[in-house]
């Protein structure tokens, strides 16, 4: 006798299940697992643009002197210590050019990122007013 295949179906659903299971969640795991990795590396270097004046209005902006710049590190290194970065393409619309970048010496944590990047209390991102020019800081993943 021939059986019907929703018969069969049926018959050995428990199976079927099993087995949809066993395609299914490494399709998922083999998919998902490396957006999820991503969002659980930190970033390994800082980078430093200078943008136009127009730009950093949108957020908030802190102005640095000789005193202040030693708050931030990166910045001072970047912007004092470091040779000047040659000159190159903008990365984002509103950025003159890169300055320069630096491999943080910690792990990057929440903590940098709302010294560097986001204003915590704002939600808005952080521009750095240094001498007439403007700055900002951003994370990038090195391979």
């Amino acid at each position: 006798m021939v059986q019907s295949l929703s018969a069969v179906v049926r018959r050995y659903r428990l199976v079927v299940v099993l087995l949809g299971l066993l395609i299914v969640l490494p399709l998922i795991c083999i998919v998902g697992f490396p957006y999820f990795l991503s969002l659980t590396v930190p970033p390994d270097r800082l980078e430093v643009h200078e943008i136009t004046e127009q730009k950093a209005l949108g957020g908030t902006i802190i102005y640095l002197d000789e005193q202040n710049i030693q708050e931030f590190p990166v910045l001072e290194e970047v912007l004092l210590v470091s040779e000047p970065y040659p000159s190159g393409p903008s990365y984002k619309e509103g950025d003159l050019r890169r300055v320069g970048e630096v491999e943080y010496p910690e792990k990057i944590t929440q903590r940098t990122i709302d010294t560097y990047v986001i204003d915590n209390t704002t939600g808005k991102k952080r521009y750095f007013e240094y001498e007439g020019h403007y700055y900002r800081v951003g994370t990038i993943y090195v391979d």
